[in-house]
């Protein structure tokens, strides 16, 4: 019997037949780990460091189990690597066992073209002479997929994409005339003959609703499966709150309104549409939306973007307001319903559910599938183009505990930042997970002590101090000269990176970049071939993010990335845990915050060659007593306080460092 010892241990094909191959105990120690779980039917938590190979680290033992095994991930650039970079290595090590085995790429509904709503696209006129229409009608007749991925000219912010995407309520199922030709059928079958399968958190968290939801498994969007495997798990409960509660926007009123629009121009319906009281319907819909979503909007503070939606915030007006959307959301519901079409009879559900959910929310009440009352928190989020009103569980534990882990037979998670303090107790607690559930530390394999200096200066103003900022733009312009660019400016919020961004023009050599200026891969892009760019950019960018080699040479987190305390999902269970006796800041505020902060700390150093410094300009972390405890979750690197000792640091790593753009080595350096 083949274990993933004699596959990724030495001497392994692998060592072979891969150039940069390298045997590394903690990848050894944790595919054997992983192993005795899948064999034991146990969960496992494991944090694997940058470098461990983690990736294959779970692959080869889950293909090796002979169990059906879902590998779910926070990222679709994960699910890609892993698909086809990760398992095609697998699949030549296994080879030369005589082994061979099946695994499939299943991602969200929105990523893949709907047939159905292509060709009512292309009849209803909105979009009849779209040249990335035609674009995508040509593309979709020669793809095997139908995965918007493989086309690279379609912005990622398409309107168009939005018009002809797939999606769980757009979706009709077996009834649709193009069930057989659809590419989400196509990859559900292909996923039902595989033994494994990588999915994202969101599909998975949908099937898992479904699968144990009254429905049962015959509703299910996965098939039938033995153990799950979280990559990035770090990510799970976040995906969880928002994927347990419930949400109602303009936008989604919107694209109701106009898919009901759509699908009656596709059935030959133009004559009731242009008819006065079908018109009068759609019409209505739109207008009472605005008119309540306008009056919710009002009792929002000036420049508050989200906050607790309150029973005040319900004010008789609303109701009304509330009252009028519902009446017209029902005649709606009854113009579709009045016909046979599976497309019309899809809108008349989404308009219900619609009513259902809206409802729920103001009234403060809120149902999980299984008609148990969840303990929920209500909130209202004001954008420039849009409303949105939702309701999230406080606690998504017990909700995992009951539909996953005490269903699923093996799971694990794991992440290269799970673990707090070099313990469990955290993420174990937020995901509902049994406390006898298995736990394995990798440190990574990176010598960060002669590699990495943590920069924490305590000179600088607190960041509540309005001097903060052009202190920190001061700070940042003074690395940038010492590591002549290379550098990424993490920020906590957009305010400060557009305030860092426009202090730092004019004082940088190289080009200067700022997150939302261009699409994300575009972003990187440039940075990886200037060698000497800075890049100002949010959350998005301090974790996922891979740019091995001396084009990343500094890391500045502005601050210490605690969530908003004013966020209504925060300050809830904050409160809950105050209420419990607890402290809401110690136990959930800075273990959250220490995961965070070595993500943004991971972006550093991807590669053995990687050298550079990481620099934290809040100076709480160094001041109050709770920044041991965010220190402790950092790697070993040098931690340094004055500029003059960083610059003599920088001066026994400048010229060894890795050249721009270098590969990771075939084991996993990355993620």
């Amino acid at each position: 019997m083949i274990r993933a010892r004699d596959v990724l241990g030495p001497g392994s094909p692998l060592s072979a037949a891969l150039p940069g191959w390298e045997h590394r105990e903690g990848q050894l120690a944790m595919a054997e780990a992983v192993e005795r779980a899948l064999d034991d039917e146990r969960h496992l938590f494991v944090e694997a460091g940058t470098g461990t190979g983690k990736t294959l680290a779970y692959l080869v033992p889950a293909i090796l189990s002979g169990r059906k095994v879902i590998v779910s991930t926070a990222t679709r650039a994960l699910q890609d690597q892993i698909y086809a970079k990760d398992l095609p290595l697998v699949a030549e090590a296994l080879g030369a066992h005589g082994m061979r085995f099946s695994a499939s790429l299943m991602k969200g509904l929105s990523n893949y073209a709907c047939l159905r709503r292509m060709n009512e696209a292309r009849v209803s006129g909105s979009r009849a002479h779209d040249a990335m229409l035609d674009r995508i009608v040509r593309w979709a007749a020669d793809t095997e997929t139908g995965d918007r991925a493989e086309l690279a000219d379609l912005a990622e912010d398409a309107a168009v994409w939005r018009d002809v995407a797939s999606s769980s309520e757009t979706r009709i199922g077996s009834g649709c005339e193009h069930f057989e030709a659809c590419f989400v059928t196509r990859m559900r079958r292909q996923a039902e003959d595989a033994q494994l399968v990588v999915v994202n958190h969101h599909l998975f968290l949908a099937d898992l609703a479904l699968r144990t939801g009254p429905r049962g498994a015959r509703a299910s969007v996965l098939p039938p499966y033995d153990a799950v495997i979280f990559d990035e798990a770090h990510q799970l409960e976040d995906v969880a709150t928002d994927f347990f509660g419930a949400r109602v926007s303009s936008a989604r009123v919107d694209a109701l309104v106009r898919d009901a629009e759509r699908s009656l121009a596709a059935v030959n319906a133009l004559e009731a549409l242009k008819s006065g009281p079908v018109r009068t319907t759609l019409e209505g819909v739109t207008e009472a939306a605005e008119a309540l979503f306008a009056r919710l909007a009002l009792g929002g503070a000036s420049g508050e973007a989200r906050r607790i939606l309150s029973d005040d915030d319900v004010t008789p007006a609303v109701r009304v307001a509330h009252e009028a959307l519902d009446v017209r959301l029902a005649a709606l519901e009854a113009v579709a319903r009045a016909r046979a079409e599976e497309a019309l009879q899809l809108v008349a559900r989404r308009a219900a559910d619609l009513r259902d959910e809206l409802r729920d929310i103001l009234a403060g009440r809120r149902s999980d599938e299984d008609g148990e009352v969840s303990d929920m928190v209500r909130w209202i989020d004001i954008r420039s183009r849009s409303v949105s009103l939702g309701a999230s569980p406080v606690d998504v534990g017990a909700t995992l505990r009951a539909r996953l882990f005490d269903r699923v037979p093996s799971v694990i998670c794991t992440s290269a930042t799970l673990a707090t303090a070099g313990a469990f107790h955290f993420a174990k607690a937020r995901l509902g997970a049994p406390p006898e559930a298995a736990e394995l530390v990798v440190p990574s394999p990176f010598d960060f002590a002669s590699r990495a200096a943590l920069y924490l200066p305590d000179d600088l103003p607190e960041p509540s101090d309005p001097a903060f900022t052009a202190a920190a733009a001061d700070r940042v312009a003074e690395l940038l000269g010492m590591t002549d660019g290379g550098a990424f400016v993490l920020c906590t919020s957009t305010r400060a990176m557009k305030s860092l961004h426009a202090l730092l023009r004019g004082r940088v050599s190289g080009p200067l970049l700022v997150q939302g200026e261009a699409p994300k891969h575009l972003l990187l892009s440039r940075f990886r071939a200037s060698g000497h760019a800075v890049l100002v950019a949010t959350m998005s960018f301090w974790e996922g993010v891979d740019v091995p080699g001396r084009a990343l040479r500094l890391v500045v987190l502005d601050k210490i990335p605690f969530a908003p305390p004013n966020d209504p999902i925060v300050a809830a269970r904050s409160a809950r845990l105050d209420r419990e006796g607890g402290s809401g800041f110690a136990q959930y505020s800075i273990p959250s915050a220490a995961m965070i902060l070595k993500q943004g700390f991971g972006r550093l150093i991807r590669t053995q060659r990687d050298a550079g410094v990481v620099a934290v300009l809040d100076r709480r972390i160094v001041k109050k007593g709770y920044g041991r405890a965010l220190l402790a979750s950092l790697p070993p690197a040098r931690r340094v306080r004055t500029l003059a000792d960083l610059r003599a640091f920088w001066s026994t790593i400048e010229g060894d460092l890795g050249s721009p753009g270098e590969a990771c080595h075939a084991n996993g350096a990355a993620p």
